[in-house]
């Protein structure tokens, strides 16, 4: 037993020397550190958030529109009767008939219009390379045809 004191006393005693020689605090390990400066550590200085820049209010200028999107001209309508009621236009694009089948590019688009229903939500599916749209509204649907030279919209019910 006392050999274990003798020790625990040597390492207390070591710990002060070293202590002294530091400094004014004192470290007893595992975190624990008594000081006797009363000043709180300095503070990281702080960025402050760069004022907005104020820009001059501008005048009103009248801004061009957009071209029109060219249609389509050789477009055919079938069952007409098919479609929704209180059905507005919609404009639609379909791979351009006049393109050839196998190319080393990709074929261009045409635009055509279409009616389709104003409060609907649309399934759209493409089937041959994007040649064949459907357009499904539930109980209505537009068949949408791009081949010879010619685009076909089939209007179903």
């Amino acid at each position: 037993m006392n050999k274990i004191v003798c020790y625990t006393l040597g390492m207390i005693a070591l710990t002060l020397t070293t202590a002294q020689a530091q400094g004014p605090s004192l470290n007893f390990g595992q975190g624990f550190l008594l000081s006797q400066t009363t000043a709180p550590p300095p503070a990281p200085p702080a960025v402050l958030p760069e004022p907005m820049p104020e820009y001059a209010p501008q005048p009103y200028e009248h801004h061009v529109a957009s071209p029109a999107i060219p249609m389509f001209d050789c477009v055919k309508y079938r069952k007409t009767k098919n479609i929704a009621p209180c059905s507005n236009p919609k404009i639609v694009t379909i791979v351009d008939p006049c393109a050839p089948k196998k190319s080393c590019c990709e074929p261009g688009c045409v635009a055509v219009e279409i009616c389709a229903p104003e409060c609907a939500c649309e399934c759209v599916r493409c089937r041959k390379d994007g040649r064949k749209k459907i357009f499904d509204y539930g109980k209505y649907k537009v068949v949408v045809e791009s081949h010879r030279g010619q685009v076909v919209v089939t209007y179903r019910d």
